[in-house]
């Protein structure tokens, strides 16, 4: 983007940037972030069928390096140099550095002797770990003699640079010691290197793995299957010492089987990020990232998808220039297509990667390791690869980075509701389900009773995948062990705990609370707490944000009753008791936090006025709880009662069975004024009668989100969203979203995700506790409160260079605006005097037909 006239402060002063797409006339544009990559056409550097493929970068002579098993001449292990000059790729003639079939290659570079090394299985000498040392002069590489540093295979190794020491690493499984992970330290000299002793840091079978180096914390960091736990994804740092190396302990960042491991370091961020194929989920291609915390690496970052199919032959390196992790592999769903893409990482918890689309390098099939490295002279990422689709040749693209920049016109697009396939929980009987949403691990938590496992109280860490509405399940944990009925959960902002209410059948049925602790994709807890020494049912609960209070309700004999918890640490304490309504026990009472108006809102059926729907407004003072006086929603019988708020319309909304109309499913709208609520007339979402339902609200749709069971269509499984307007509430199509009877409904929305997360049970597949992920209806836009830039003068194309008003700058192009007034960007792109959501001003009218932008 450039500026044209001599001061940007002066009016008519304007900027040019390059169109993306085409833009009408005086119409206000943003500016673009970055794009999907592109890669530059392929160039071959073997003529000959190759297998597997290693890159490094020489630095000294910007050079990239790429290492192969050349198939076309015995396997012998090749070399060859490659310049970047821009977006193209030339190279050098192919040397041979091992006259014998050679696998398992890896490279790098020694910054500190200007030199490649490459590590290899020689099957010239029994496949031992073999490492040579290369100078790159020109266009071409020599070499001196191999050292064999391990007399075992080499096949699943690693190899980094230690900068800090100035010393090669190599990692490999020691085959004559049980498979176990191990690591040595080498020192290059002239044209040769020297290895230490070896050390052990996975006493267990040890696959599939990947090395980089720590600059920031000068630590060696090994990732890698443990086959000793069913190939569980590990990660581990060294301290190399002389030529020596300590480990410190190891974490999994993955409990499944993990292949195809590739790890670098992110210099921007000091993290480190690990790619893999998730093997026990679909071999879906994953990336975490992870930090070292003294002699050990903990995973503080959310596993992100980047395929969710089968990936395979996955590779990353760093992009120092862009600030993004470059990611290439064989996407198996696509014919085994190569692709490629960039990650981001944020810089502050919770450590969100963002990514960009793919760019497809290869459209034939590629096998083997895809060989990568990052050019920092040239600012480019090199792919080298076997290319199955052109006789097995080596071949090389550079993948190009979009940095944004350029203008594009303000539109909106209309996303369809959907729903994901149905997942099992555990495979169990299971019933009662409590959901809540941990904001900082970015994690739903379900809580319920397994009726299979002696009806124990269960909780199970659940991740949603909103690229194709799926979710995964960590391992359940049993919280307590007795029979458990009526959960229900919360979380505590402020604490950052999940708090779970239930009914202790091992307890004289005592309303008992307990704490949780998220920890990656699993759950812990606290002692046990009683907050009624009496039969307690229908337990619920909310949080109310601003007293850092959990209000539950319950019902006790023939009463509905409140209190007030607070957690402290890993456990919870309680206030007095409070009566809500005295003869209310009728039916599924409900709780929700409004948090515009302050107040936690009740709704329960009365039970002493034949049935009806009522509902009171608490209001939280310390450790207490009062109530104001009750307001009626539903004149009829009303059972199955569930409620949510609506941040965005800043009302409640109850949705509920109503057994005086022939079972329909209904909603009301409730305003909160003081301590009172008002209700605006019932709407029919399901004209059939229903069973249960659960009731959330999906922030990024806007929308009231209930999930029911339809009694009139074979207890199916079904979701409906809502537009709350006014008082009321407009319906849209119901989806079923389980074709099969079902009951005992939850939900939950995930903010990270934008998504509902909803909990049943499958009375059609043995009563199964199961789980959907359901996206509303909704319209997105591509203009933000950041990056709108100003209005275009005339009409433009793609790739035309557009001019731009900018702030302060008239734009011309406009009619009938009221001058004095200001105009708002609508998500749509046209101009309004009303800001939109988001709120972007446009500018202030001077005349019928020019606005001062911005101004």
């Amino acid at each position: 983007m450039r500026f044209i006239g001599s001061d940007p402060n002066v009016l008519d002063a304007y900027y040019k940037a390059t169109a993306s797409g085409s833009i009408a006339a005086g119409k206000p544009v943003v500016v673009t972030g970055p794009g999907t990559p592109t890669v530059s056409s392929e160039v071959e550097f073997e003529s000959g069928a190759i297998t597997e493929c290693a890159g490094t970068f020489d630095s000294s002579n910007n050079k990239v390096v790429f290492a192969y098993a050349d198939s076309g001449n015995s396997g012998y292990g090749t070399a060859v140099v490659a310049t970047i000059s821009g977006d193209a790729i030339t190279f050098g003639s192919p040397v041979v550095f091992e006259s014998a079939d050679s696998q398992g290659i890896k490279a790098t570079f020694d910054s500190s002797n200007n030199k490649v090394v490459i590590a290899y299985a020689d099957f010239g000498n029994s496949g031992y770990g073999t490492a040579i040392v290369g100078t790159v002069s020109g266009t071409s590489i020599s070499f001196g003699t191999a050292t064999s540093f391990h007399n075992g295979s080499f096949v699943k190794g690693a190899i980094t640079f230690d900068s800090s020491n100035n010393k090669v690493v190599v990692g490999y499984y020691d085959s004559g010691n049980s498979n176990y992970g191990t690591a040595r330290v080498g020192t290059v000299s002239g044209t040769g290197i020297s290895f230490g002793t070896e050390v052990v840091f996975n006493s267990g079978g040890t696959d599939e793995m990947s090395a980089t180096f720590d600059s920031n914390n000068n630590k060696v960091i090994f990732t890698y299957a443990d086959d000793a736990a069913s190939g569980r994804g590990s990660v581990c740092s060294g301290t190399v010492s002389g030529t020596s190396i300590s480990f410190g302990s190891q974490n999994a960042y993955e409990n499944g089987d993990t292949l195809f491991t590739s790890a670098t370091f992110d210099t921007a961020t000091n993290r480190i990020l690990v790619a893999f194929k998730d093997n026990d989920d679909s071999g879906k291609g994953k990336i975490v990232s992870m930090e070292t915390s003294g002699t050990n690496v903990l995973v503080t970052g959310n596993l992100f998808v980047f395929n969710d199919a089968s990936t395979d032959d996955i590779s990353i390196a760093y992009d120092a220039a862009a600030n993004k992790t470059g990611i290439a592999f064989n996407d198996a769903a696509e014919s085994n297509h190569g692709r490629f893409m960039y990650a981001t990482m944020s810089s502050s918890a919770p450590y969100n990667i963002t990514l960009t689309d793919e760019a497809t390098f290869n459209a034939a099939t590629i096998d083997g390791h895809i060989g990568i490295a990052y050019d920092s002279t040239a600012e480019r990422i090199a792919l080298g690869f076997r290319d199955e689709g052109d006789s097995f040749k080596g071949k090389s693209v550079v993948a190009i980075n979009d940095p944004g920049g350029k203008v594009k016109a303000i539109a909106e697009t209309a996303i369809s509701q959907a729903a994901g396939t149905p997942v099992e929980i555990s495979g169990s009987f299971l019933i009662n389900f409590g959901a809540a949403y941990d904001s900082a691990n970015q994690k739903v938590v379900v809580v319920y009773r397994d009726v299979t496992n002696n009806s124990y109280a269960t909780a199970a860490v659940v991740t949603v995948d909103n690229s194709d509405n799926s979710v995964s399940f960590g391992t359940p944990v049993v919280f307590n062990s007795g029979t458990t009925t009526q959960l229900g959960a919360s979380y505590d902002t402020n604490a950052g705990k999940i708090v779970a209410v239930y009914r202790d059948f091992g307890n004289s049925q005592y309303g008992t609370a307990i704490v949780g602790t998220v920890s990656g994709t699993s759950i812990s807890f606290g002692s046990e707490a009683v907050y009624n020494s009496a039969t307690s049912e229908q337990n619920h609960i909310a949080y109310d944000s601003t007293a850092q209070k959990h209000v539950i309700v319950y019902q006790v004999g023939s009463d509905l009753a409140a209190i007030v918890g607070t957690v402290s640490g890993t456990s919870i304490s309680f206030g007095s008791e409070a009566i809500v309504s005295a003869n209310a026990a009728y039916g599924v009472p409900d709780v929700v936090y409004d948090s515009g108006n302050d107040k936690t809102v009740v709704f329960y059926a009365d039970n002493g006025d034949s049935q009806k729907g009522k509902a009171k407004v608490g209001t939280v003072s310390g450790t207490s709880i009062s109530f104001g006086t009750a307001a009626e929603f539903e004149g009829g019988t009303t059972l199955r009662i569930s409620a949510a708020y609506d941040s965005s319309a800043g009302k409640v909304v109850v949705s509920y069975k109503d057994s005086g109309d022939s079972d329909k499913g209904k909603a009301a709208v409730g305003t909160v004024s003081g301590t009172g609520i008002s209700f605006g007339t019932p709407v029919v979402f399901e004209t059939g009668a229903i069973g249960e339902t659960t009731t959330s609200y999906d922030v990024s749709a806007g929308k009231i989100v209930i999930a029911y069971e339809d009694d009139d269509n074979s207890d199916y499984g079904t979701v409906i969203a809502g537009a709350v307007s006014g008082t009321s509430i407009t319906f849209e199509t119901a989806l079923v979203i389980e074709n099969s009877a079902t009951d005992e409904f939850g939900s939950v929305y995930d903010a990270n995700a934008e998504r509902v997360v909803i909990f049943y049970e499958d009375e059609g597949d043995s009563n199964k506790g199961k789980s959907v992920v359901f996206r509303a209806a909704s319209t997105s836009t591509n203009v933000t409160a950041e990056n709108y830039i100003g209005i275009t003068d005339q009409a433009y194309t793609d790739g035309q260079d557009a001019t731009v008003a900018v702030v302060g700058c008239i734009d011309r192009n406009q009619t009938s605006l009221t001058p004095g007034q200001q105009y708002f960007v609508q998500k749509d792109g046209t101009l309004s005097t009303t800001a939109d959501n988001p709120s972007v001003l446009a500018g202030t009218a001077i005349s019928a037909t020019e606005l001062v932008v911005k101004e």
